[in-house]
């Protein structure tokens, strides 16, 4: 699954890739597979919908003991929301089958993946890049992605690190979900679609849970080897043939279990029950060397007990397509690789730890152990779902390109180098304007919120994958300070963020992270000095009745539009605080004279001046809020359309709000600082 996806995100990249699969089929083992938030959102990316090839949203999570005594169960449709992406459960052919569509495909971006069946590879040379196959022939590339799992050959390059028998086997199969309602032994256990079910006994517990459009029941069946006989051979790693009698002896070993749960153990075919030995590892000392790499279990076996095996696997394989991206040079091969490590290594090592900790056995009526665990996995839970590994791993080649070419940054930085002049401060005399502020609030990506903050100053606040913005366009109008003329801005927020101060605390407010302008004299006032992140374009406005719509663009070239509907008129009490009264933070940043290496300034500066509505302000709510957003190239926004690119890749999950206020003023941040 790791290899394929890596495959179909190198192909999108425009790169020529060919898969050699040792078996016959090219076919996915095993029965289903659970692909959680973090994992569901890079085949998403993809283009993989695997809820349309049968996956079902995970919707109940439930623990039980042997014994049928309910532990708890959690309705998951209550923390969705947190999560961008449904954790899934899914049969692994359908994924697997949909990845190896996408990636062979003549349809698509990129040319299509060429995968060849019956090739084993006996050996590989990593200086040369070169495959060798059984029977003697060779092929050699620019890079070789080792996703040979569990028994990979392609590890035995980089070190000596081999798995071993972790004391736990399981025996998987799918039962028929139709057939399992009609037994009444059964009872009401399975009653719930989309439920995740385990059933714990001292040293062996029992995964449960649908899939395939809800009509096929998965089992996992986890006990000790001894129980089983695993035999001491190779087809330990990829589950043995029904050699021994693979039912009766399961339900042996379960015989104590709630009798509903044996019902449905004994529906399983006996031919379809097949015993996997779980194999661990110690984490290696590396996953790359020269033009290779490894990825999933061939980087790092996972056990079950959490999983992530699959999700580990689908995360390195959109680190590895993020460090490639279209053009990437041959001889930067090793230290794209390099990084890959770096944003893959640490990660895998921490949830791999975190699964082997839920897979102890814990002695029955042991409460105190048992919370202690849950306990452990409520802090690991957001750090393993609330994760994008191709944000974070785009962000981290971005900051690879930028010390490698050391560019002229100037503001906004959150958007890469500023193309432009540095400018100037300048000045404001006591102000008589007036304004007219509209603003459309979003629900949206945290990750890619998260990657527009400067992240060694400012965090976003809270758990989950989702988080608050908005944009908010002013009309200036009787500025003093232009000769009683006026001006338009639309600036971009990000809510709910902490800036970091000197002694370690921190401070909540919201990040301004850039201010589209149609004035170069308001541009050149605020941006250098305070740290107001100002940038040009052409702002048009038109209010016709009820709606205010915005349009902006940069010399005829339209890439933003803001409308708000069936505005009325409200109360401050109903309309609350705008997105301007929280405290507002921005990144200044001024690089040094002659040496780009070392900045000038590169702090936080609060603007703490709250904004509190005056009664003489009108205050108007909009019922429904519109935002467009449409990147172009480098010729058609040539100083913009990196700010673009970044501004129209965040979706907006759900409008919170639209508003508008008329009143007069200007604060002028006099009180800023720097924390």
């Amino acid at each position: 699954m790791g290899g394929l996806a890596a495959a179909l995100g190198l192909r999108k990249n425009g790169h020529h890739v060919t898969v050699f699969e040792q078996s016959r089929s090219a076919a996915e083992l095993g029965a289903a597979v659970i692909l959680a938030p973090n994992a569901n959102g890079i085949i998403k990316r993809l283009g993989i919908d695997a809820e349309k090839d049968g996956a079902q949203p995970m919707q109940w999570h439930t623990e039980n003991t042997a014994s049928g005594e309910l532990l708890r169960r959690t309705d998951l449709a209550k923390t969705a929301g947190l999560w961008q992406h449904h954790g899934i459960l899914c049969r692994r052919s359908a994924i697997h089958d949909a990845l190896k569509s996408a990636a062979t495909s003549t349809e698509g971006a990129g040319p299509p993946v060429k995968l060849h069946v019956c090739s084993r590879v006996v050996d590989v040379i990593v200086e040369s890049a070169t495959l060798i196959f059984e029977g003697g022939a060779r092929v050699k590339g620019d890079l070789i992605i080792g996703a040979d799992g569990v028994k990979s050959v392609t590890r035995t390059k980089l070190h000596d690190v081999r798995p071993f028998p972790s004391g736990k086997s399981a025996y998987r199969f799918l039962v028929d979900r139709k057939k399992a309602l009609e037994n009444r032994v059964v009872g009401d256990i399975i009653d719930k679609e989309g439920e995740f079910s385990i059933w714990y006994g001292r040293d062996r517990r029992i995964w449960m849970y649908t899939t395939q459009f809800n009509e096929l029941l998965n089992f996992v069946c986890m006990h000790p080897d001894a129980l089983s006989e695993v035999p001491a051979s190779e087809e330990a790693f990829g589950g043995s043939e029904n050699t021994f009698d693979n039912k009766a002896r399961m339900m042996e070993i379960f015989k104590e279990f709630d009798p509903r749960v044996l019902a449905l153990l004994e529906l399983a075919e006996p031919s379809s029950v097949r015993l996997w030995q779980l194999f661990d590892m110690d984490p290696p000392p590396m996953r790359h060397a020269g033009s290779l790499c490894l990825l999933g279990d061939a980087a790092l076996p996972f056990l079950p007990h959490i999983g992530q095996g699959a999700a580990c696997a689908l995360e390195d394989a959109a680190s590895i397509a993020a460090v490639f991206p279209p053009g990437t040079n041959q001889k930067e091969i090793p230290e794209r690789l390099k990084l890959y490590e770096e944003c893959r290594k640490g990660r895998a090592e921490e949830i791999h730890s975190f699964s082997r900790l839920l897979g102890h056995d814990l002695e029955l009526g042991d409460e105190d152990a048992r919370v202690n665990r849950d306990l452990t996995a409520v802090k690991y839970f957001p750090y393993i779902f609330g994760y994008d590994e191709h944000d974070h791993t785009t962000q981290k080649f971005r900051e690879y390109i930028y010390k490698k070419t050391l560019p002229h940054w100037s503001m906004p930085t959150s958007f890469g180098p500023m193309p432009g002049p540095r400018q100037t401060f300048y000045g404001k005399p006591p102000d008589t304007s007036t304004f007219v502020r509209s603003s459309v609030k979003f629900k949206t990506s945290r990750t890619l919120l998260q990657n527009l903050l400067p992240s060694h100053l400012m965090t976003l606040a809270g758990p989950g994958s989702t988080a608050f913005a908005s944009f908010s366009h002013t009309i200036w109008s009787n500025v003093s300070w232009l000769g009683g003329r006026g001006y338009n801005e639309l600036v971009f927020y990000i809510h709910g963020v902490q800036g970091v101060k000197a002694d370690g605390s921190s401070l909540p407010g919201s990040f301004l992270g850039v201010t589209f302008v149609d004035s170069a004299d308001v541009i050149v006032g605020d941006r250098e000095d305070l740290g107001m992140p100002k940038v040009f374009c052409d702002l048009h406005t038109q209010r016709t009745g009820s709606t205010y719509v915005l349009k902006a663009s940069w010399h005829g070239t339209e890439f933003a539009e803001m409308r708000l509907y069936d505005v009325v008129e409200t109360t401050a009490e109903a309309m609350g605080k705008g997105v301007d009264s929280d405290r507002v933070f921005t990144h200044r940043y001024i690089p040094a004279m002659g040496n780009k290496a070392e900045p000038i300034a590169d702090s936080i500066v609060c603007l703490p001046s709250v904004r509190t509505l005056r009664s003489d302000e009108k205050r108007k709510r909009a019922a429904r809020g519109v935002v467009n957003l449409t990147k172009h190239d480098a010729k058609a926004l040539p100083t913009l359309h990196h700010i673009l690119a970044r501004l129209a890749e965040l979706p907006i999950f759900e409008v919170i709000e639209g508003t508008v206020v008329e009143g007069a003023g200007m604060l002028n941040h006099d009180d800023a600082y720097t924390i």
